[in-house]
């Protein structure tokens, strides 16, 4: 019977301590209601005070197959030398990852970025009242130290497809306007100095293979010459010994019953006759050439030699197509790009931070709870005041 007497009288006086508890929040209710006030209007000033951060975007594709084939047209021009020169073009042969892969190296190049930005006068745009800046490089690593590059995300059912997914480069900035100028002049410089990198290495390709060529060139004209001389030399050994024995005529008609003079013995006895020399032939020794070709003949191709008419043999011929060819060939950044562009930066109305309503309902929630737990620590001091008193 006791124990239930101090179990109730412990439940009313639970219930008068939330009863006393409710009723110092009721009369507190206006310290509670301006507290919270406080901190939400501070948090609205803080928001409202801090510079808004936008993002801007830019996203690319791969480059497209006919830039490749202007890239590589150099292989063309080359169709008409050497096995090896031939196999070491295709060795070298850009694809559509190396470009792309150079392309966004460069386009991340924190060097290539401080370029674009000293070159279009970034530095203006950003500081419009010339404030004075100590350090340069400082500044620009925090206004650069946002770029990033991602991959575009892109809707699940497209992800199961065979399909390219875009490539983001994006920075975060206080100015929508300039940031996504910044990456619009940086996607096309590093486009541009890109495809001049290329264009350049295969120019230079052009010119040591028009070294080689006319190496080459020079080489054989050297030694087709070389040939004629020594030829000519033969040959007038051999005009003077058909001036000598008188053979004016050539006998390329009797040659013959001339090399095969056992097995016609019977058959051509005449023919045999009508040759004013006998030439002895035996023991494999070819027919001399002043009495197989004659005066005549000898003095004709000696002439023929000299005008070098002889000289330009077909594999001159050859190279020299190609040095025609190598020549015609013109280097032009034409059509030719080392990325497409899939979407330009766009100056972003919103910005990503501050998350000024998320600041705003923190602070709310946050000055309420604080106002209720120092109305209990007010109570608190209150009671032990009243016992003091008492």
């Amino acid at each position: 019977m006791q124990q239930n007497t101090a179990e109730q009288n412990h439940y009313q006086e639970d219930e008068i301590d939330l009863k006393q508890l409710f009723r110092s929040l009721a009369d507190r209710k206006w310290f509670i209601f301006g507290f919270t006030g406080l901190v939400t209007i501070l948090a609205i000033s803080y928001a409202l005070y801090i510079p808004p951060t936008y993002k801007a975007n830019i996203s690319f594709l791969s480059p497209s197959q006919s830039s490749i084939l202007q890239l590589n047209k150099i292989k063309l021009t080359s169709e008409t030398s050497e096995t090896s020169e031939t196999s070491e073009t295709s060795e070298t042969s850009e694809t559509s990852e190396t470009v792309y892969r150079k392309f966004l190296n460069k386009a991340m190049s924190s060097q290539f970025q401080r370029k674009v930005f000293d070159e279009n006068d970034y530095l203006s745009k950003l500081n419009p009242e010339n404030k004075p800046i100590e350090n340069l490089e400082i500044f620009f690593a925090g206004f650069s130290s946002s770029i990033n590059l991602e991959e575009q995300k892109v809707n699940k059912n497209i992800a199961n497809i065979n399909y390219e997914k875009p490539i983001n480069i994006s920075l975060e900035g206080g100015n929508a306007q300039v940031i996504s100028s910044f990456l619009n002049h940086l996607a096309d410089a590093a486009n541009k100095e890109t495809v001049n990198e290329f264009l350049t290495i295969i120019q230079q390709k052009i010119d040591i293979r028009l070294e080689d060529v006319s190496r080459q060139i020079t080489l054989l004209k050297q030694y087709s010459d070389k040939e004629s001389k020594n030829k000519i030399q033969e040959l007038s050994h051999a005009l003077e010994m058909a001036k000598e024995l008188g053979v004016k005529e050539n006998n390329l008609a009797g040659l013959n019953n001339l090399i095969e003079p056992n097995n016609n013995n019977n058959n051509n006895n005449n023919n045999n006759k009508s040759a004013s020399l006998k030439i002895d032939i035996s023991g494999g020794k070819s027919l001399p050439k002043w009495f197989l070709f004659g005066e005549k003949a000898l003095e004709k191709e000696i002439q023929l030699l000299k005008d070098k008419k002889y000289t330009y043999i077909p594999k001159i011929l050859e190279l020299e197509i190609e040095a025609i060819k190598l020549k015609s060939f013109k280097v032009s950044a034409t059509g030719v790009h080392s990325v497409q562009i899939n979407q330009y930066a766009y100056p972003p109305t919103s910005s990503i931070k501050p998350k000024k309503r998320l600041i705003v309902a923190v602070a709310f929630i946050a000055g309420f709870i604080l106002s209720i737990f120092l109305v209990f620590i007010m109570n608190a001091f209150r009671k032990e005041d009243d016992k003091i008193t008492a």
